[in-house]
Order: structure tokens, then sequence, then C-alpha cells
């Protein structure tokens, strides 16, 4: 990793609290501004005319009694909109009223005194609330009850029917006004926080995606640079963890490395000398001897191909390797290589071949690996074996099915359920027959094989007694 790049910064900026505070004033501002608006248009309607101001009816009221009394009332058209009305005839019934309820009933009363007051009479009464009640005689007989709200009103009886009441106008305009200001306000205020806290989220998701060497940046609140400082300091550590730890990883490769290419040279020599051996005892006629020094050569071949997979492995260039073969040819090998197994543990080896196997086409299959992961089976066989091991390989819908079993004790409940597990070795029911330590990775690397190719293993006890493992491999 190139050096790293630190960002360590120090409480510069403005207080969050400053920000926020900010924003509150402009939210203030704004709502200020939506009700001053709103009470300005109502003044400019009132200016222009089309508005009777809240006080015009009160104000007003005996002058507009008057000259009602003296003009008459033949309809709602003579009388302003700041006023709703009663008329009465001459014998104290209802001729016609826009008023309903309680001020119904306040000014028919009023009126009905009128009948008898002197022509040019005017008779004004608070109501309470903001009414107003003038009542008065009419020429020709009747009489007439005019009820005014302080409430401005419209001018135009057209507007008064067609549009709310003026004030309440002014009112949903400035609530609307309002809501539409804040939410202007709030929607700046979210960019502008969202733009403040981007470095911290590019910073975590950089993080987050294991890129360490670059620059945290800043903004122009103290709050949230606090917390890139700490997010940096952080990231500097946890670049400085894994430097440390990638050092001593490779350092182990390395070692490892030397060490697996080291093993090549006495590996080489104990070849030679096995193959030395076993000519000698073939022509001497001692079979059992010849044999034991062939599978010695044999097995240092494949164990001289392991230490070359194991330099590949801490160069980081290892892993499976398919090509086409045909199953024959890895059954033949894995049956050579379970003989030698059984033979070195001294027990009987039963080996069969499917006849399906002989005439099954080639497939891509790593052949190292699969006849590793059998040798594996076979060997942990042959350790919880009494006498005998079985390995049977044959071709079956559409797989290739390596079946290894033995005579011993079987699968616990546990390993037939956890068998398959790394370094799982809690197996109870079985040990072995020299009493080895077991390490748990043989039936693990038989699996992690198998799943390689899309395969798996399967683990059992048989009926007769004994265990079983199976690996099946889809050709």
């Amino acid at each position: 990793m190139a050096a790293l790049r630190t960002g360590a910064r120090g409480r510069g900026g403005m207080p969050l609290s400053f920000v926020i505070a900010r924003y509150f004033a402009y939210a203030f501002a704004a709502v200020a501004t939506a009700w001053l608006a709103s009470f300005m248009a109502l003044s400019t309607a009132i200016d222009s005319g089309f508005v009777y101001e809240a006080s015009w009816g009160p104000a007003n009221a005996r002058e507009v009694a008057e000259g009602l009394a003296r003009d008459g009332v033949c309809g709602q058209q003579d009388v302003p909109t700041a006023y709703r009305y009663l008329i009465l005839n001459k014998d104290g019934y209802v001729l016609m009223t826009d008023l309903e309820g309680t001020r119904l009933e306040d000014a028919t009363e009023m009126a009905r005194a009128a009948l008898a007051a002197n022509p040019g009479t005017v008779e004004i009464e608070g109501g309470g609330s903001g009414l107003t009640y003038a009542a008065f005689p009419l020429e020709g007989g009747g009489a007439c009850a005019l009820v005014s709200e302080y409430l401005p009103q419209w001018v135009s009886r057209d507007l008064a029917g067609l549009l709310p009441n003026p004030q309440d106008l002014m009112l949903a305009g400035a609530a609307g006004g309002s809501a539409l200001a804040l939410a202007l306000v709030a929607r700046r205020a979210s960019r502008v926080i969202s733009r403040k806290m981007a470095p911290l989220a590019e910073a975590a998701g950089r993080v987050g995606a294991g890129e360490l060497d670059f620059a945290v940046g800043s903004t122009n609140v103290r709050e949230v640079n606090d917390v890139l400082a700490a997010m940096d300091a952080m990231r500097a550590s946890l670049a400085e963890s894994l430097e440390a730890r990638w050092a001593a990883e490779r350092g182990q490769r390395e070692q490892v490395a030397s060490l697996a290419h080291d093993l090549k040279t006495p590996l080489t020599v104990l070849r030679a000398n096995a193959d030395f051996v076993a000519e000698e005892l073939e022509d001497e006629k001692d079979a059992d001897l010849a044999a034991a020094a062939r599978d010695i050569a044999g097995s240092v071949e494949r164990l001289d191909g392991y230490v070359r997979l194991l330099i590949e492995a801490s160069r980081g260039s290892g892993g499976a390797e398919r090509a086409p073969m045909r199953p024959a040819e890895l059954c033949e090998q894995v049956l050579a290589e379970a003989a030698q197994i059984a033979r070195a543990r001294g027990v009987t080896l039963d080996a069969s071949t499917g006849p399906a196997v002989a005439g099954a086409p080639e497939a891509p299959l790593d052949r190292t690996t699969l006849a590793r992961a059998a040798a594996n089976l076979v060997a942990n066989a042959a350790e919880h074996a009494r006498s005998r091991v079985a390995v049977s390989c044959d071709v079956a819908g559409g797989h290739l099915v390596i079946e290894v079993s033995d005579d011993g004790p079987g699968f616990s409940p546990a390993a037939l359920e956890r068998g398959c597990e790394r370094l799982f070795t809690d197996d109870s029911s079985r040990s072995s027959r020299d009493g080895g330590r077991h390490y748990g990775l043989g039936l693990h690397a038989a699996s992690e094989a198998a799943s390689a190719h899309g395969g798996s293993v399967s683990l059992a006890n048989s009926p007769s007694g004994g265990a079983v493992a199976t690996i099946a491999v889809p050709l």
C-alpha cells in the first residue's frame, strides 16, 4: 500500500447550532413575510374600494339606517353588504331577512320596538362579540333592523356570494403562504445539510469499500469536522493494522514457500532411491518389497506434486485446474492410490469399478484435487477400519460416484451432521487404529473439492456396520 494520506484537522468551522439557528431565522422571516403579504393584500383591497374595512359597519350604522328610513327598503340590494337585515310589516310580521338564530331573535325584538318609535328615530345597541344592532321605523309603516359584525366585508354583493369573507381569505392565504415558505426553507436546509454531510458519507463509503489511502474531506461545520477527524484517525489506524497484518501474512507465505522449496531436494533423493530399490528388488524376485518400494516412489511423486501446489498457493496462484479427461482415468488413479494406502495401513482393499465408467465421455475435472479428495476418504477409512476398506467408482445419473466404506465402528450422530466441517474432531465413536491425532481436515478438504465441481460429500453408516463416505460430482 502506498504511504497513507493523513487528514487530521482541528475544531474549525462554525458551530452546528449556528447553522440550525440560521434556518430557524429563515423560517421565521418567511412566515412573517407570508402574513405581511396577506395583510397588505387585504389593505390594498380596502383602499381600492373592493372591501369594507372591519369597523365600517358599526361606525356607519346610524348614517346607513337614516338613509334607508328615508328612502325605503325594497330588498337586499338596498342594504350594504356590511350588514345583515330584518324587515317587518306594520303588524310586526317578518317580510324578509337574512338573519337566523339568536341574531334573528334579537333583531326581531328591536324592530318590533321600533314600530312604535317616531319617524327618523334610530336605536343602536351593542350585541357583544363585535355585533352592533340598529333598528328604525320605515316610511309608510313597518320597521327594519340592521346587524353589523366587526369584520371586513366585500363591497360587491356578487363577490360576497362567490368568495369567502375577506378576513378568512387573508388567513387562508397567510397559512398557505407560511406552509409553502416553510417547505422551501426545509428543502433548502436539507440540501445544505446534505452537502455539508457529503464528506462524511463519502469517507464512510470508501472505508466500507476497503479503500484506505485517501484524504478525508472537510466542511465549514465544526461538529461534522470533529466526526471527520475521528473517522480519519480510524482510517489511518485501520490501514496501519491491515498493513501490519498483510506484512505478517506475506512473511508467513514466503517462509512456507521457502520450506516447501527446500523439501523438493530430499524428496528428489528419496524418490530416486525408492526407484533404485524397487528395480533391485524386482531383479531379486521379491514382489512384496518391490511393491512397497514402488508405493514409496509413487507417494513421493504425489508429495512432490503437493509441494508444487503448496508453493503456488503461497504465491497466490494456486487453484483448481480443470481439464477434459475420461472418468475411467481418474478412477484408475483413485484405486491405485487406495491400494497403496491400504498396504501401508495393513488392511484389505476391495476395489471395484462400475461398467458405466469405461464408456463415460470426457468431462472437465481437476484430476489432482479429486484424486486427493478420494485419497483423504480412503486414508480416513483405513485409519478407523478393523480389517477391510472398500472403494468403488461408478457413473450414475450423470454423476461420477466414488464410494469409500470400512468395517469400523461407523460415524457418531454428531459426525453424520458435522463431519465435513473444518476442524471437526469430536467423533467419539471412531478412534484410529494407531491412536494417532486427527485435525478435522480430511473430510472437509474432500467436501471442498467436490463443491468446487458442483458436487458434494455425504456421510452414512452401513446397515451391516461401518462408515460410508461418498463423493458425487456431476459430469
